[in-house]
């Protein structure tokens, strides 16, 4: 097999959430399923996705213990393609990464295989190979707009700069009051809590207080008109004088008066941003990655707050989660729905905001004429609900607000199982 994959292909794109999604359908379905009896058309990307999984496996099946390789030996690359990937590995190896690296143990040669003391001791080529790694995963990520992967990434990125810059042996006490007070930064940052003055502030007294525990409020202006959001987000501190934020409240004062609240954790795998906290407590609809427990592997899902069961001993909501053999598919829902757009990559844009949840900006047919209005994804119904520009509900004129009554009463209501967190 030819290797025409280029070195941000084999580094970079296996890291991407995409690629990771691919993968997981590749291994979990049957081939009948995956290749649809042959049917299946699969995109440039897809493609792509192939080639790159193909050359990891070939890679993992030459650098692995002899068990692992009895395992990939059942892969469908024969043994003259393996001879090929591993001639080009080695060549890959001997012109593109530096000479540090190939009897280096940490084989994804990222931050996260080394310690800080193993940090420090690295020569500067070794420092300036991991930051343009880290540097170009970043830009990956934001590409796919995984906001809780850049926050990770932003801090390392940070975390390799001072080092570069600070090569002394005080590094470790100076790298320490650095991430004190930057890393908790980085995630009101790319979480959505924003970086005003007085958000900083109140972060700074929190960590330079005496207790291990503080928590700061803040507010958003996402929400529908006439609602109000308060957060209070909850911070810890470790030993190692570290400090993270472990989770945050979300209330929502409805127009009407009613509140409703929710606390979310916050990890790298499932992290909800400050506006997807909105549009969850608003009754829409949001996509991240969930535990399901049918298959007991973290999955792609469309998980919403079920208000009509009452709230855990913990007081949160449980979730009710949609995942993908429940046949979800934006793009098949978006082409039914008679979107227009003024451009092709439009499309995708939209798409992605439906599936964040948000109320999004959209042009339909209608009686024959293109209207200007707004769209929320209902994937529970496979569907769109489609508003005018006052948010009223083109055809029954019902408004946003009852939209998680709207639920209650849709057609084909199949009710998938409800999950606490």
């Amino acid at each position: 097999m030819e290797d025409n994959l280029t070195w941000f292909d084999k580094n970079i794109v296996p890291r991407t959430k995409a690629y990771k999604d691919f993968v997981f359908e590749m291994k979990n379905s049957s081939p009948e399923n995956f290749f649809q009896d042959g049917e299946r058309i699969f995109t440039k990307k897809e493609k792509d996705f192939m080639k790159i999984f193909d050359y990891k496996s070939s890679k993992i099946k030459f650098t692995s213990s002899h068990a692992e390789q009895e395992k990939f030996t059942q892969s469908h690359i024969s043994k003259e393609q393996n001879a090929i990937l591993f001639n080009e590995l080695k060549k890959l190896i001997s012109e593109k990464i530096p000479a540090f690296i190939i009897n280096n143990p940490h084989i994804e040669n990222t931050i996260e295989g080394y310690n800080k003391d193993e940090l420090i001791k690295l020569p500067s080529e070794a420092l300036e190979h991991l930051l343009h790694l880290k540097e170009e995963e970043f830009k990956a990520q934001q590409e796919n707009d995984d906001l809780n992967s850049m926050a990770f990434i932003d801090r390392e990125i940070n975390e390799l700069k001072l080092i570069i810059n600070n090569q002394n042996p005080n590094i470790m006490e100076t790298q320490n009051e650095y991430e004190a007070s930057q890393y908790p930064k980085f995630q009101l940052k790319y979480l959505g809590f924003g970086e005003g003055e007085q958000l900083h502030k109140d972060l700074e007294n929190g960590i330079n207080a005496p207790e291990k525990e503080f928590e700061i409020k803040t507010t958003s202006d996402k929400t529908m008109p006439g609602n109000e959001m308060e957060f209070t987000l909850k911070f810890n501190k470790i030993e190692n004088g570290s400090v993270f934020m472990n989770f945050y409240n979300a209330k929502l004062t409805k127009e009407n008066g009613d509140i409703l609240s929710h606390n979310f954790p916050v990890n790298r795998v499932n992290t909800f941003t400050a506006k997807e906290a909105v549009n969850l407590l608003e009754g829409r609809t949001v996509k991240i990655e969930f535990h399901n427990p049918k298959t007991e592997k973290i999955e792609p899902a469309f998980a919403k707050l079920n208000f009509s069961e009452p709230k855990t001993e913990k007081g949160n909501y449980n979730f009710q989660n949609f995942y993908k053999n429940y046949g979800v598919d934006t793009a098949q829902v978006v082409e039914k729905s008679k979107l227009i757009f003024d451009k092709p990559e439009w499309k995708e844009s939209t798409i992605k905001s439906l599936e964040k949840g948000n109320i999004v900006k959209v042009k339909f047919e209608l009686d024959n004429k293109v209207i200007e209005g707004k769209a929320v994804l209902n994937p529970q119904y496979k569907n769109l609900s489609l508003y005018d520009q006052d948010m009223n509900r083109i055809n029954t004129n019902k408004p946003l607000e009852g939209l998680e009554q709207d639920n209650k009463h849709e057609k084909n209501n199949v009710k998938e199982q409800s999950i606490k967190r």
